[in-house]
Order: C-alpha cells, then sequence, then structure tokens
C-alpha cells in the first residue's frame, strides 16, 4: 500500500511496484476508498492484505501531530499484518524524529527515507511559477542545499 499513490513520490513508488508486476493498493484522499490521515476510519480498508506500506505523511511528517498519527497509524498496521514499513522523512530535521522513532520501533523490517527538497518542486510543484518567471527565492542564506529526484526517490530498495 502506498500512502500518496497520486503524490510526487507516490506516484512513481507505485509505478516501479507495477513494473515489477506487483500488486500495489496506491491510497489518496480522492482515491477508492479515500485515505484521510485526519480520519482513522479510512485506514482499515486500505490496509486490508497489506504486506508492506510506504508511508508519505502529510500535511508535514514535523507537524505537531504527526508522531501520534504515525503511531496510530503504524500499530494499526502492524497488527493488521503489515510486515515492512517505508517512511518518507526530513533530512535535518530534528522534530521528525520521534516519528522516525516510532517506525523503528514498530517491530517489524523498516527503511527511513531523509530527503531533502525534491527537483520536482520546479517543475511539479509549488517552485514552477517562480521559476516561469525567472526568480527562485529560498531562505537558504549561504547553506547549499541538494535536491533530490523524486525518481531516486522510488528507485530506492531497502
Amino acid at each position: 500500500m502506498v500512502l500518496g499513490g497520486t503524490g510526487k513520490t507516490g506516484r512513481r513508488v507505485v509505478d516501479r511496484l507495477l513494473d515489477q508486476n506487483r500488486p500495489v493498493r496506491a491510497a489518496s484522499r480522492t482515491g477508492t476508498p479515500p485515505f484521510d490521515w485526519a480520519d482513522q476510519r479510512t485506514w482499515p480498508a486500505l490496509l486490508e492484505n497489506a504486506a508492506a506500506a510506504y508511508i508519505a505523511y502529510y500535511p508535514d511528517l514535523g507537524s505537531p501531530e504527526a508522531t501520534a498519527t504515525i503511531a496510530a497509524f503504524t500499530e494499526l498496521a502492524v497488527s493488521g499484518g503489515v510486515r515492512r514499513l517505508v517512511l518518507l522523512s526530513g533530512r535535518g530535521e530534528e522534530n521528525v524524529l520521534p516519528s522516525e522513532q516510532v517506525v523503528r520501533e514498530s517491530g517489524v523490517e523498516w527503511t527511513i527515507i531523509r530527503s531533502s527538497w525534491l527537483a520536482q518542486n520546479f517543475s511539479e510543484d509549488f517552485l514552477l511559477e517562480p521559476v516561469a518567471h525567472g526568480e527562485v527565492v529560498l531562505p537558504t542564506g549561504q547553506i547549499r542545499e541538494p535536491f533530490v529526484d523524486a525518481d531516486d526517490i522510488a528507485d530506492i530498495r531497502r
């Protein structure tokens, strides 16, 4: 099961699994059935018979409610038979560490992907308009910040 299965990284993960002829369920707020982080009643149907889950948390893994929500989801997933969890996390973000710890302590196999900004932010998302207008301003100062291609995230194995 891929949470955010129609999103920037999730849809690429879904594509890789389909290319390998693996069964996959793309979960999203607009899917059938829908998945909504804010409504735990939507979770069980999408976890049914799932062996693994790719977790992309919305709105942000660093938000105040994220750890409790990730803990509730992880508990439900593991108790329902999920044997592997993959968490999309953030690079260098202290406030995501508690959610990562929940996944590490789940009792099942896990992978945590610590990503920085996605290159697709320039072509598919909120930075597209500034790129089109010729100026992108980011609050990085003199710090060099790497950008990761969402396809590279989808290609990660273990």
